[in-house]
């Protein structure tokens, strides 16, 4: 609904454990000066994640305040947004959890998904992804980016057109 007024940015790899996930790389970029920035991941896992894993998406207003969903690997293939996000976005086969070691990729991800269910205001957002084992909270990765959230920008570039 809001796409147009989103400009994301800046998808950096804070950290990767070395004990469940390998090569990761994470980029966020454009085709062209008009086209959106879209974000791209990718990682090899060395164990199967299921709800021993768990997900957690935090969105900080840089002038203050977050907001955060977190969850087990498995559990969220029972939010329908989710599903739909990863259906577009991903090679993860979404039938069947634990999801076994291999190589899996985000690519051209559109930063927030469009049906996620967090109240968004103006402003800029640092965007934090990870995963961490469930039952210890031992860090498996950490992904920063920035979002840009402008409804205005929007509804001027609806003008234009």
């Amino acid at each position: 609904m809001f796409q147009d007024a989103f400009r994301q940015e800046r998808a950096k790899l804070k950290y990767a454990n070395p004990k469940y996930i390998r090569d990761v790389t994470v980029f966020t970029g454009r085709k062209s000066r008009h086209d959106p920035y879209l974000t791209n991941m990718t990682g090899t896992i060395l164990m199967p994640y299921g709800n021993n894993v768990s997900f957690a998406t935090t969105l900080t207003l840089t002038s203050g305040g977050d907001f955060r969903i977190v969850a087990k690997v498995c559990d969220t293939l029972k939010k329908k947004w989710m599903i739909e996000f990863m259906s577009n976005f991903t090679n993860i086969t979404l039938s069947k959890c634990p999801f076994p070691p291999a190589r899996y990729t985000y690519m051209n991800m559109e930063l927030p998904p469009k049906n996620i269910p967090i109240p968004i205001a103006d402003g800029d957002y640092f965007i934090k992804f990870e995963l961490f084992v469930t039952a210890t909270k031992e860090s498996i990765i950490e992904i920063d980016t920035l979002l840009h959230f402008d409804q205005n920008a929007r509804k001027a570039r609806s003008k234009k057109g």
